[in-house]
């Protein structure tokens, strides 16, 4: 699976939200595969807990991102049982898409920042407490809605762009720290949020064809595109690099 060291992330704790399914699916076999102790948390635990079965020195940790005191629990847990971490990935998301800005409920508006962006906060924040002087990296996955916007997903385009000027900030109070942070921005990936966006009685590869026929390299990012990029990023061929929101989408934002 790999294409450079099978070693490179050997021993380091990974903890990965939202990494049960999907892009953080993808991140947990490519970290594992590359030597990381993997902590899939996620609050699908049938599926959290089958995919940490199939890795190597993986383990699952139940999260529910939006709860502080999961946060911490999780945290305390994972330091006391599997070891320092070395690699946060903020992952979990959420989606509700085609909703018109003038139907939106607040609470709807509230769940997606909840998850999106209160959620990734915790994880910084306890990051830049816990991880000084360990040559930590946190990994936020914000998404290309960020800097485009999706006119019937305004929620979510916010809440990301408020998770990219939280990268940001966080890697300049954790540089004097040795903690790097960057971001990544997937463009359009099959995965069941993508999926969600289709029409009454569309097919998935209907949709699939639809967004792919303007796009300029003519197919959409795979769940390996992001996690390849997740990877390299979370590793110290990228040791001077934070501060950075990385687009995956093929110029598709360009």
């Amino acid at each position: 699976m790999t294409n450079h060291d099978d070693t490179e992330l050997a021993g380091r704790v990974a903890l990965i939200t939202g990494a049960a399914k999907g892009l953080g699916a993808q991140m947990a076999r490519r970290f594992a595969a590359a030597g990381a102790r993997v902590v899939v948390a996620d609050f699908a635990e049938a599926e959290g807990r089958a995919l940490a079965a199939e890795l190597p020195g993986a383990s699952f940790q139940r999260l529910d991102v939006t709860r502080e005191a999961d946060w911490l629990a999780t945290w305390d847990a994972v330091e006391r049982e599997v070891g320092p971490i070395r690699i946060l990935v903020n992952n979990a998301g959420f989606y509700r898409p085609n909703v018109p800005l003038e139907q939106m409920e607040l609470a709807l508006w509230q769940k997606h920042f909840a998850i999106n962006t209160e959620g990734p906060f915790i994880g910084c924040r306890e990051a830049l407490r816990r991880m000084k002087g360990r040559d930590g990296v946190v990994l936020n996955i914000a998404s290309t809605a960020a800097i485009g916007g999706f006119i019937n997903g305004a929620a979510y385009s916010a809440s990301k762009a408020a998770l990219a000027m939280l990268t940001r900030l966080a890697a300049k109070a954790g540089g004097p720290h040795g903690l790097r942070v960057n971001g990544i921005m997937p463009g359009a990936t099959p995965t069941d949020m993508l999926r969600g966006n289709k029409l009454p009685g569309q097919s998935d590869d209907e949709l699939y064809t639809m967004l792919t026929a303007h796009h300029p390299m003519g197919r959409l990012a795979t769940p390996d595109d992001i996690a390849r990029a997740a990877l390299f990023l979370c590793s110290d061929r990228a040791s001077f690099i934070s501060g950075v929101l990385l687009a995956v989408d093929g110029a598709a934002a360009a």
